[in-house]
């Protein structure tokens, strides 16, 4: 497919007066290494070949990040929005099946998007709000406070669960905190590199219990599990994504099927994701 013909986002429809229609959907582990950006940018995918207005926004740079991932190695990135030298549109990358892709930008020392960043990225972001149904963000692989603002900053906070102990910690770690110190109270999980989907049920089963026990206001819901394939690895070595190389692998068949859940739910516009588009602010000054 060519990007010739695809809309570009100053084509998209949306007026500053108009409520978002953009639903934000964030992307979280407690530790790098889970399978988060797979995830963050198959699922991303998935939603656009289901002609949903979908944005993936890396926010989590590295050799391995979901813009590489995809093939792409582009100048411009957020870096140069929060300097004030370009538009979101001026740097956006036109991905396969019309998805839009902002390039991961500026970290501090420690690789974390900070507050003074995110404000200026809220603004940019905030005339597109009716632009888009979905803003996938792939956060940082990590549980600092930064990240996890970012995450709370979202409509739907996902966190992604693997079945080993100690990526099982790192997962609850992230939930615990989430819900104590930013006030989340309903997280989705997505479990990942599991044998079969019953294997998948189990493994939330555990977790939910595991936090029912010390977070008994937190709700967390189960939408889903992608199994271990080696097509994923075989994708990314091209880089490509497995759900766009090998859409009938098992990987891309889950991917799939949790894009297709996600649209179906009713995913209220939260006052987080109202953040994340700047939006506090606008609604204070109305």
């Amino acid at each position: 497919m060519t990007f010739a013909h695809m809309p570009t986002l100053a084509d998209l429809p949306g007026t500053a007066k108009q409520q978002r229609s953009a639903r934000v959907i964030s992307i979280a582990c407690g530790r790098s290494g889970v399978g988060k950006t797979t995830i963050a940018a198959n699922l991303a995918l998935s939603l656009s070949k289901m002609h949903r207005r979908a944005m993936l926004v890396d926010c989590d740079p590295g050799p391995t990040d979901a813009t590489r991932m995809m093939g792409f190695n582009p100048k411009e990135s957020i870096d140069d929005v929060i300097g004030g030298r370009l538009t979101i549109d001026e740097i956006v990358v036109d991905g396969p099946e019309a998805l839009f892709v902002v390039p991961a930008g500026p970290v501090d020392a420690a690789g974390r998007v900070d507050l003074a960043a995110r404000l200026k990225l809220a603004d940019a972001f905030r005339p597109h709000r009716r632009s888009l149904d979905y803003v996938i963000v792939d956060t940082p692989g990590s549980a600092d406070p930064d990240t996890l603002d970012m995450v709370a900053s979202a409509d739907l906070p996902i966190v992604v669960l693997a079945p080993d102990a100690e990526r099982f910690m790192d997962a609850y770690g992230t939930v615990k905190l989430l819900a104590l110190d930013h006030d989340v109270r309903d997280i989705a999980i997505i479990t990942n590199r599991i044998g079969d989907e019953a294997m998948g049920r189990e493994l939330f089963r555990r977790f939910r219990d595991v936090t029912a026990r010390f977070l008994d206001d937190t709700s967390l819901s189960y939408l889903g599990g992608v199994p271990k394939d080696e097509r994923v690895l075989t994708a990314a070595a091209r880089r490509r994504l497995v759900v766009d190389q090998y859409p009938n692998a098992r990987a891309a068949q889950a991917i799939g099927h949790l894009a297709r859940t996600i649209d179906t739910l009713d995913i209220g516009a939260q006052a987080g994701g109202d953040c994340f588009f700047g939006m506090e602010a606008v609604l204070r000054a109305g």
